[in-house]
């Protein structure tokens, strides 16, 4: 009776704040911020949808199981659980344990509390771990939303910038993942929020902010660490605008350092000094492997033969496919909309509409690279920092992914998950974009960038929702 109430009870709820903005609408009382508030509301509910439908083992990365002790995020979990401190040897011998351990500390807290109200946490531990999920997620789109306000975008291109961070298919599927992917996601946005909310007046606390979460990003996810470039560019600009002010704020660059620099860095020196593991270390998974790609780097590159196209879903030759996916930017797109997984195996209907939300993400994307260009070639009110922060946000972001794909050449490394910043920062971008007056082949391009982004939105919900009822059919 549950498996068939509780998919209605999550669809009216989903829907419930859509029908009160139509309403509204018709009523002539629907401003921009509260259909925002409205989206992020059935975004919520879309979280709470798709944890419900995905266990432990659908769509997660390195994960593993917690009904015994492994290598992977779970077993390290459990590890603190169960010894209350620190991995004392090399945690290059552990697979997953070379993570900084924000994440999974405050996992193995949550989890010991749920220990104290039952027998055993960790049956518990999945469905527990992916709600927490869901709310960094969520947290993560009203972070989005004050930013795209900051950044001050306006009216529709405000929603749209809005609706595309709250119904984009990676974080979605981000808020039921039990690894440090989501957090040290949220992390990274707020401490670009703080950075640009501290450029706009230069008060301490905003800086302060900035610093936490730029080191606690970095104790989460080493990775967070890449916003640094687009930051330092900010602070430098910020100085040399107000270089009368430098009493003011060379003492706040220095409270940043501070703060941010032990905290963020506390992992790699450690490890560096205890095990001689060099900063950055990620495992190899070697040729072996199943998912090794052996390509050559120029066809990886610059290979986008149509044959790659065939299908919305990331090929695996383990899977029946006729090659990996190889092509870092084709494999991003496909990666971005739908994870690593096939959808709707049973259903070729089902599978026209993720088609079709494939392409309207890849003209999504292309646009908000466009859009990135434009900010810096037309003259808009956005100031010069927010341009840095989203520009060099997105550069940085990019080319480390395609560094990466190409020294780990592994179908598992063209993840979505290691470039979530690029979602805001080119949702921002976009709302930039279509918020300035553009006459000829630029408003056809505006107008093809808001049908795309309006299109990704709604077939994104329709098919996340779907799979509320697909699961249990």
């Amino acid at each position: 009776m549950l498996d068939i109430l509780m998919p209605v009870v999550l669809t009216l709820s989903f829907a419930a704040p859509l029908i009160t903005a139509l309403y509204l609408k018709s009523m002539k009382k629907l401003r921009p911020e509260q259909l925002c508030t409205l989206l992020i509301v059935s975004g919520i509910v879309l979280r709470l949808a798709y944890v419900y439908y995905t266990d432990d083992y659908q769509r997660q990365h390195d994960v593993g199981f917690f009904d015994e002790g492994n290598d992977y995020h779970a077993g390290y979990i459990m590890y603190l659980v169960k010894n209350h401190h620190l991995l004392p040897t090399d945690p290059r011998d552990r697979w997953q344990f070379y993570h900084p351990p924000l994440h999974h500390i405050i996992s193995a807290v949550i989890l010991s509390v749920v220990d104290i109200f039952v027998d055993d946490y960790r049956p518990y531990a999945p469905d527990v771990l992916q709600l927490v999920a869901a709310v960094y997620s969520s947290l993560f789109c009203v972070v989005a939303y004050k930013l795209m306000k900051l950044v001050d975008i306006k009216e529709r291109a405000l929603v749209l910038s809005t609706a595309v961070v709250v119904f984009h298919p990676t974080l979605i599927i981000l808020s039921a993942s039990c690894n440090n992917d989501m957090l040290s996601a949220l992390f990274a946005i707020s401490a670009v929020y703080f950075t640009a909310r501290w450029a706009k007046d230069t008060k301490m606390r905003d800086i302060i902010a900035a610093a936490f979460c730029m080191g606690l990003g970095m104790i989460t996810k080493l990775t967070v660490g890449l916003l640094a470039p687009a930051m330092a560019a900010v602070f430098l600009t910020v100085l040399i605008k107000k270089r009368a002010e430098w009493k003011k704020l060379i003492p706040q660059f220095i409270v940043f350092g501070v703060i941010c620099v032990p905290i963020g860095l506390s992992w790699t020196i450690r490890n560096a000094v205890k095990f001689g593991m060099p900063p950055g270390y990620v495992p190899e998974l070697g040729t072996e492997s199943g998912q090794y790609i052996d390509v050559p780097v120029l066809k990886r590159l610059f290979d986008f033969s149509v044959y790659q196209l065939a299908s919305p879903f990331t090929q695996w030759e383990w899977n029946g496919a006729p090659y990996n996916e190889f092509n870092p930017v084709i494999a991003l797109l496909k990666n971005a909309m739908f994870d690593e997984e096939t959808f709707f195996t049973r259903s070729i209907t089902l599978q026209s509409f993720c088609t079709l939300l494939f392409f309207a993400g890849a003209v999504t994307a292309v646009i908000s690279v466009f859009a990135l260009f434009m900010m810096w070639r037309r003259k808009t009110d956005v100031s010069t920092e927010v341009k840095l922060l989203l520009t060099i946000t997105f550069a940085v972001i990019f080319a480390n992914y395609i560094i990466f794909c190409i020294n780990y050449p592994q179908v598992c490394t063209e993840n979505m998950r290691y470039c979530v910043p690029l979602i805001f920062s080119g949702a921002g971008a976009l709302g930039v974009f279509l918020g300035e007056e553009e006459n000829g082949a630029l408003r056809y391009v505006q107008k093809t960038a808001a049908v795309s982004m309006t299109s990704v939105c709604c077939l994104s919900a329709f098919v996340y929702m779907a799979m509320l009822f697909y699961c249990i059919a």
